[in-house]
């Protein structure tokens, strides 16, 4: 038995190299089927990191494959009914140090418009940078794309409807709030108010909770209106983890009051929507509401100068005001002017989400 064994261990075993059949004796092993073969496979060359030679003939001698299998094992024995494919070898990259960096992703603007839309997923790209050790050369590769975004800046298209919307800010606030909220009231008009979220306490909720029953939309104007590092007006101040603590908070404020899901339609203080901060909250809001006309009561001008910049308003406006920040009482009296000047015009006050549902453009 021994004998027979030894015999058939010396048999040849038939196999497919590169697609031809072939008989391998000997130790039957790869080495033996590519001296059966005589296919002389050209070796790869040692490249720099950048592509280029450092010397021919010095990379991957062969490139072979057992049954789909990939190996460099030259003894490696084979079996009858294998099949074995055998090419050149490959260039082999010098050993590199790799430093991986972030692609910044990019903020595009398009439009003119008063609401402001972020489209893309606002995702960084990845750079990788090899510094070759042999040859000391420097290469750069991107390895992950980008993901940029457009900013869309948007009015809505309202046709022949004469639609304007009303907006204030800073709020709420004693007295002036409520003021506000009576001559909207009294003729008919919706709001958005975007609030302060620290106000929203005490007095400031009950403020909130009447102003949504009514009717009125509630969105945030952030929590603190930027105070400490964003000295009161630009978010943009701010380290990013800021910057979604006082959105996030300014939501939790407004769901505490009216007990329901917040509005993610914002107003940054001072419109301040610039690339970094876009970066920071802009994944959290559907959208940030900028204004048409400024009716500069913020300065105090006078109640008619307000008055005449609220009836300026055109179809499809977004009128800025505030029920917050100080003595609105001049933003009061211009409101019991203008209101029915423009409903004399034709007009109705709508808020910002009924503004958004026609197309934006």
């Amino acid at each position: 038995m021994a004998g027979a064994f030894a015999f058939a261990q010396s048999l040849p075993v038939a196999i497919t190299f590169n697609g031809q059949p072939l008989e391998v004796g000997g130790a039957r092993t790869l080495a033996d089927a590519l001296d059966a073969s005589g296919f002389d496979p050209r070796p790869g060359d040692l490249v720099a990191v950048d592509g280029s030679v450092i010397e021919a003939g010095k990379g991957e001698p062969f490139h072979a494959a057992v049954n789909g299998q990939v190996t460099s094992d030259l003894t490696r024995t084979l079996a009858n009914g294998d099949v074995v494919e055998m090419g050149d070898g490959s260039p082999t990259e010098e050993p590199s140090d790799i430093v991986e960096e972030a692609i910044p992703y990019t903020i595009s603007s398009e439009g003119g418009g008063a609401i402001h839309l972020l489209e893309g997923q606002g995702a960084d790209g990845l750079r990788q940078i090899k510094t070759g050790r042999i040859s000391g050369i420097v290469a750069e590769a991107t390895v992950r794309e980008p993901q940029n975004v457009t900013r869309r800046n948007v009015s809505p298209d309202v046709g022949d409807e004469k639609v304007v919307a009303l907006t204030f800010d800073d709020g709420p606030w004693h007295d002036t709030t409520v003021e506000v909220l009576d001559v909207l009231r009294d003729h008919g008009a919706k709001a958005t108010f975007f609030t302060v979220g620290s106000r929203i306490e005490g007095e400031g909720i009950d403020l909130v909770k009447r102003a949504a029953s009514e009717g009125h939309q509630i969105c945030t104007h952030t929590y603190t209106h930027a105070s400490g590092s964003g000295k009161g007006v630009n978010l943009g101040f701010m380290a990013p983890d800021e910057q979604t603590a006082e959105i996030e908070q300014g939501f939790a404020a407004i769901e505490n009051a009216i007990g329901g899901e917040a509005s993610h339609i914002i107003r940054t203080p001072g419109g301040n929507y610039g690339d970094e901060v876009m970066r920071a909250i802009g994944p959290k809001v559907s959208a940030e509401i900028g204004w048409d006309i400024d009716s500069q009561d913020w300065r105090r001008p006078g109640s008619a100068a307000i008055a005449n910049q609220i009836k300026s308003a055109w179809p499809g406006a977004i009128i800025l005001m505030h029920d917050g920040g100080g003595d609105r009482s001049q933003t009061v009296e211009a409101l019991k002017d203008a209101l029915p000047y423009l409903k004399e015009q034709g007009y109705r006050f709508v808020t910002i989400d009924e503004l958004m549902s026609y197309p934006l453009a």
